[in-house]
């Protein structure tokens, strides 16, 4: 009796772990969201990811985050932590965020879920609001997973709130559906995935970083805050400007020291700087 009855919670336990698995992309993918001109790669176990957009100008931007970022100088937190580098060209325009304790980034292309305020760690692409449940009545060639709770639209109807497919028996992602909101309507909205490769991406979509990046592009939180930022000066008065660094400034081959420089863009004979 003892024996049946752990071989009942064995299968109970065994029944419950299965429905409750969750639908993944496969950790190294390269694909497209919206037929060719958004390409992603993404390689998780590697810790890089990357972006390419083709604008209707025939312009390229692209966004690369990784840990151990290429040719970073030595000794600066480039060289040690996450950087994700944004750079659009013909012509070169780029600027780059570094994770760690005293920067950040003001922008991220990829997903908000990766990031953890200071850090970053590049995760699975695909996280989902609601416990996913695969269902049995999938096609033949399809694996369908939906969400187990629903979400109405503005006609009344409801829909699981995330629905995903994949090709059968695989990772492989074909298309999403999510009810969402677009300005004042409620709607279903479908992503379908035009995947390109699976496995390690190849590293010509790494080798478009510029080499002179950490020269070339701006850093966007190292940078200079004051207050305030604008002051009335009456003749022969003076007014007090706190100045301060959004972060410490880098240390570069054992130099961490900044040179700020003011220049004014009229009257430059109507005040001094003390």
């Amino acid at each position: 009796m003892m024996k049946i009855y752990l071989y009942l919670i064995s299968f109970i336990l065994g029944y419950y772990t299965g429905n409750c698995a969750q639908p993944y992309f496969p950790p190294q993918i390269v694909f497209s969201p919206n037929n060719g001109v958004t390409t992603i790669a993404i390689d998780e176990i590697n810790q890089r990811a990357y972006q390419t957009i083709t604008t209707r100008s025939n312009a390229t931007e692209i966004a690369v985050v990784m840990k151990h970022f290429p040719y970073a100088i030595p000794d600066s937190p480039q060289s040690k932590y996450y950087v994700q580098l944004l750079a659009n060209f013909p012509p070169l325009s780029c600027l780059y965020g570094t994770y760690w304790k005293y920067g950040g980034n003001i922008y991220n292309s990829f997903p908000s879920y990766w990031l953890n305020g200071t850090s970053y760690e590049i995760k699975n692409y695909m996280k989902f609001n609601y416990d996913m449940i695969h269902s049995n009545d999938s096609s033949l060639n399809e694996d369908y997973w939906y969400s187990n709770v629903t979400c109405r639209t503005e006609s009344g109807d409801s829909y699981p709130c995330e629905e995903i497919y994949f090709e059968k028996n695989t990772q492989i992602p074909l298309r999403l559906t999510t009810v969402g909101r677009s300005g004042w309507h409620v709607r279903q909205f479908t992503t379908y995935y035009k995947v390109i490769s699976v496995g390690k991406p190849v590293d010509k979509f790494f080798d478009l970083i510029p080499k002179n990046w950490s020269i070339a592009c701006r850093d966007v939180m190292l940078g200079l805050s004051y207050y305030p930022q604008t002051s009335k000066i009456n003749l022969n008065q003076s007014v007090k400007v706190q100045v301060w660094l959004i972060t410490p400034p880098h240390r570069i081959n054992g130099n961490d020291t900044v040179s700020i420089q003011w220049q004014a863009t009229e009257c430059n004979d109507c005040f001094t700087w003390t």
